[in-house]
């Protein structure tokens, strides 16, 4: 049996490059400079190779190849795939439907959160996996009934390293190239309603417990593994999961081990949130390496946090932003223009409150997008029940297009407050 494992392609048959992260959102650009470690493909790529050595498993990245539609197939259809396995967002779903249509394979399996998509069977799609699937795809190959629950993360071995190379996979906002992707965690304890993370694990209000830990041990096993295979290339890791620091026992635990495996030699970046963190915390994580700390503000309004369903407390942003200038690891925010409950004040004020934040040094680093209702949220929901959106045609669902026009913040408002933000 030949199986392929397609991660997203480097360019949609618009002819833009995009950002590959379906676990949160995609975004499309005229010329991608970097790209995402597709790490549950690359899990699942060496999960199969374990526990069906029989088989021959391959893993194929065309976002990292920039590979449009028809390179993509093409590429595939040297391995004549019995299996092919793909995860989808929005906005690759369309160009990726055509892949696995033009390569015909017996079993085409699609998995993201486009799995959820009604339409994927008319489409060609076999086999629909939702939520997280490694340990779903593998039943489903060897004829075993679906595994109910979460996933135990030491369960699954390292991920992918040889059909592509981690250390490739350089994203631009890091300190020091030769950071490498990896993830120690797993889901998150929260339930925004724009966010697709949810919905990936369980559903909104459902997925609380989602939050998982690796053996710390484990982890230092794999940042040892990652820096003796790359030597002088190697400078540290990326923690790329949903939440970082939502297990502060864990973090704690974690943080103490790279600096008694002396660890900490490396820097390390994460994405992670504002909610868990004391001063106490901020100077542990800074003793222990980390030189980037990554978080979603998303708006400076309780009113916004409010409709969004997430706490936001300027102060203790504010706070969090003092403690990380004075032990010394950057701060990376994240910004929305447009989310549930903004107005074009609201919006306004927020990167008000980001350009001060930017000239007193507390913010070295940030990313301010488009609010955007990705399908299977409640923001998605809402809009198209309230008959908000702009359009349903998922090539706009890209981070900048606003399509979303509420009664009191047209759509075209809300594009020139991201065009005019000037950050």
């Amino acid at each position: 049996m030949n199986i392929v494992i397609a991660n997203g392609p480097g360019r949609l048959d618009n002819g833009l490059d995009v950002i590959l992260y379906p676990s949160r959102w995609d975004s499309a650009v005229p010329s991608a400079p970097f790209r995402f470690y597709p790490y549950e493909l690359a899990l699942l790529s060496t999960l199969l190779k374990r526990e069906l050595p029989e088989a021959n498993t391959k893993m194929l990245d065309g976002n990292i190849e920039q590979w449009n539609g028809a390179q993509y197939a093409a590429e595939i259809a040297k391995y004549k795939p019995d299996v092919l396995i793909c995860e989808c967002s929005a906005l690759t779903y369309g160009t990726m439907t055509k892949v696995m249509q033009r390569v015909q394979p017996g079993q085409a399996i699609l998995c993201g959160p486009m799995a959820t998509y009604e339409g994927a069977a008319l489409d060609g799609w076999t086999d629909t996996v939702v939520g997280e699937y490694e340990h779903k795809v593998l039943a489903l190959l060897k004829g075993e009934p679906q595994p109910i629950g979460y996933i135990d993360l030491d369960w699954l071995p390292w991920p992918e390293d040889e059909d592509i190379s981690r250390i490739n996979y350089d994203e631009i906002n890091h300190y020091s190239p030769g950071t490498v992707q990896l993830y120690p965690t797993r889901g998150c304890p929260l339930s925004c309603t724009f966010c697709v993370v949810p919905t990936y694990y369980g559903g909104h209000g459902k997925s609380h417990k989602s939050h998982r830990t690796r053996n710390v041990e484990n982890v230092c096993d794999e940042i040892e593994y990652l820096a003796a295979k790359y030597g002088g290339r190697f400078r540290g890791a990326y923690f790329n999961e949903e939440a970082h620091n939502a297990n502060v026992e864990w973090l704690t635990s974690f943080a103490e081990a790279l600096i008694r495996r002396r660890l900490n030699k490396y820097q390390y970046d994460c994405m992670a949130g504002a909610w868990t963190m004391t001063e106490e915390l901020t100077a542990l994580l800074a003793r222990a390496g980390y030189r980037q700390f990554r978080f979603g503000i998303e708006s400076t309004s309780e009113q916004v946090g409010k409709s969004i369903k997430k706490t936001i407390h300027k102060e203790k942003i504010e706070n969090l932003l003092g403690w990380l200038k004075k032990y010394g690891i950057g701060a990376y925010g994240t910004f929305q223009i447009g989310a549930m409950g903004s107005t074009e004040a609201i919006d306004l004020a927020t990167m008000a409150d980001l350009r001060r934040w930017v000239q007193a040094g507390l913010m070295q680093k940030w990313q301010v997008s488009t609010s955007t209702p990705q399908p299977g949220t409640p923001f998605f929901a809402q809009a198209k029940a309230k008959g908000w959106l702009v359009t349903e045609d998922l090539n706009y669902f890209n981070g900048y297009n606003a399509v979303v026009n509420y009664p009191n913040y047209p759509a075209q408002r809300i594009q020139a407050v991201r065009n005019g933000c000037g950050l």
